[in-house]
């Protein structure tokens, strides 16, 4: 919808309702209701449905809400704690049924290493077991909400204990509530689960043993792969079609067939690819050594975005995680545990460095002193990401902030961070004086934290865009769209909602 002065909002009230109702498959993200924001100077309005993708996963097959405008503003950073004293890489972070979870690589002793953990608001964070009592598997690595259930793979996150014979076997757990997990079965001949997705129904893993398996029950994962020659580090879905990569990028056709799409070495030194992700309808990748990120154009042509990191000289760059959040993407990076922020074209820009370590050395046997952003997750409207060293290993004296998770928020956003389902529901938008608010069905379920209304004037130019905006197409059906130049008081909401015809 072509812009018009009654879009343009300023720092006033309005709303929007909508009745939506999500596509019941599982081959790409939900996607944007409504988008009116300009990238440029950041000023707008986001409102969206999207779910987690942590670390080298593709995303869940929930469907949460975001709901955000901005004005160019950033908040601080904030120290959410360190789940485990003695653990120094956070591995994955996913919000499940209203709450945010993560897993630990290591810790000082066995027992205590490989576990997930609830947060519970401020430096506080809940223990929800270990996966399995293998004292060689110390790492959760990927997590996923699959058919309403939340799965977390192991295996060990330091590769040198993997080459040296010192890890166990990776295996695949579901989340029973508590502190119990029921054990998936093996995936055969692996020391570590790298990733997780679900497509078509199916819950898939890939492996660092040149495999990726589907899940077909208790211990019985079967391989969909035939002949490869290469690792495959991560997995998404977008646009209908389950994506892998390491050197290669490949799309998954069915049976053991997995064409390339994708391969970088030659044209930009590209050996590793950790991470993917969905942009403005688009789909980019992350990789090592030099920190590009490029974006498919389809029929295998690739367009280089620009890198992130230090000094492309030291070939020491990688992009280990990216988050789509209020309006821009973010990528995590090694070595200096960086978050930057996409601003188009090549250009990026460092948002904040999360770990300083003292003995930094950008050599290569400095690695040591690397640290990383393993995963980002959007959790009551904010953006959360985790820290790490490089190799993970458990370290009870590190005084660096590796090991922890930070939070932080770009403009003002709310978040329903339960499943949306696939029915028909009403949602509405409201912002109201010094506040956001969220409905789902006539309810209010969040509300922001308190701003200055001068602060936020979201007016701009740029188009109104109905089923899409800076994530992806929405994927489902959209009726009766409101938008109102007033706060929507919770009966009118209730009104609406009471609409269903």
């Amino acid at each position: 919808m072509s812009d018009h002065e009654s879009l343009r909002f300023g720092n006033r009230d309005f709303s929007i309702g909508v009745w939506i109702k999500c596509s019941n498959d599982t081959n790409s993200i939900p996607g944007d209701i409504v988008g009116k924001y300009d990238p440029d100077s950041r000023k707008g309005i986001n409102f969206h449905v999207s779910s987690s993708s942590p670390g080298y996963s593709s995303v869940s097959d929930v469907r949460n809400v975001h709901f955000g405008i901005d004005n160019a503003v950033e908040g601080t950073w904030i120290d959410c704690g360190r789940p485990w004293p003695s653990n120094t890489l956070i591995g994955p972070l996913i919000v499940y049924q209203g709450e945010l979870y993560t897993g630990i690589a290591d810790a000082a002793d066995p027992k205590d290493a490989c576990r997930v953990f609830r947060y519970a608001g401020g430096k506080k964070w809940v223990d929800c077991g270990r996966l399995g009592s293998d004292p060689k598997t110390v790492s959760v690595i990927p997590m996923i909400v699959h058919k309403g259930r939340l799965y977390a793979g192991t295996g060990t996150w330091d590769w040198i204990k993997c080459k040296n014979g010192q890890a166990g076997e990776a295996h695949i757990y579901r989340y029973e509530g508590g502190i119990k997990w029921h054990d998936c079965g093996p995936l055969p001949g692996a020391t570590q689960s790298l990733a997780l997705a679900s497509f078509q129904g199916d819950l898939y893993a890939s492996v660092n043993k040149k495999n990726i398996f589907r899940y077909d029950g208790d211990n019985n994962w079967t391989s969909t792969v035939e002949g490869w020659h290469d690792l495959h580090n991560s997995l998404m879905v977008f646009h209908g079609d389950l994506y892998s990569a390491r050197i290669a990028v490949r799309k998954y056709e069915g049976g053991t067939n997995w064409p390339v799409v994708g391969y970088f070495k030659g044209s930009y030194n590209i050996t590793q690819i950790y991470c993917m992700a969905a942009y403005c309808g688009e789909m980019y990748l992350g990789s090592w050594p030099l920190g590009i990120m490029l974006k498919y154009e389809g029929d295998g042509n690739w367009q280089d975005c620009g890198y992130v990191g230090i000094d492309q000289k030291w070939e020491i760059n990688e992009i280990n995680d990216f988050q789509v959040y209020n309006g821009k993407m973010y990528a995590g990076a090694i070595p200096k545990a960086q978050v930057w922020r996409y601003e188009g074209g090549k250009k990026w820009t460092m948002i904040k460095q999360l770990v300083d370590n003292p003995n930094w050395s950008p050599e290569k046997e400095g690695i040591e002193t690397w640290n990383r952003v393993p995963s980002m997750a959007i959790y009551q409207g904010r953006l959360y990401a985790g820290t790490s060293t490089c190799h993970g290993r458990a370290d009870a004296n590190d005084k660096t902030d590796a090991g922890k998770v930070f939070s932080w928020e770009a403009g003002k956003s709310v978040s329903y961070d339960y499943d949306l389902g696939t029915e028909s529901r009403h949602l509405a938008a409201v912002r109201e004086n010094d506040r956001l608010k969220l409905y789902v069905d006539g309810k209010l379920v969040a509300t922001s934290s308190s701003f200055k209304q001068a602060d936020y004037d979201v007016s701009h130019d740029k188009n109104l865009l109905i089923g899409f905006g800076a994530e992806d197409y929405f994927r489902g059906n959209m009726r009766d769209l409101r938008i109102y130049n007033r706060a929507l008081s919770a009966m009118n909401v209730v009104e609406l909602a009471a609409r269903k015809n």
